[in-house]
């Protein structure tokens, strides 16, 4: 661990490339984390909810 953080703090660009790095594995597991409960809840609710159109978008307000 320590030569890790010896390499990560050499330099200004080392220090840049594996925030980046470590950044987009960040982002990759997150993404998978919210895809896969996103899939979970549109299995059990459907898709698209009943305040939407069948774009997604919000249908108008019905005006009397």
């Amino acid at each position: 661990m320590m030569d890790f953080l010896t390499f990560t703090f050499q330099g200004f660009w080392h220090f840049l490339g594996v925030a980046i790095l470590l950044g987009m594995v960040l982002n990759f597991i997150l993404a998978m984390y919210n895809r896969t409960f996103r899939h979970y809840n549109i299995r059990k609710h459907g898709y698209p909810p009943l305040h939407c159109d069948a774009d997604g978008d919000f249908k108008p307000k019905e005006q009397d």
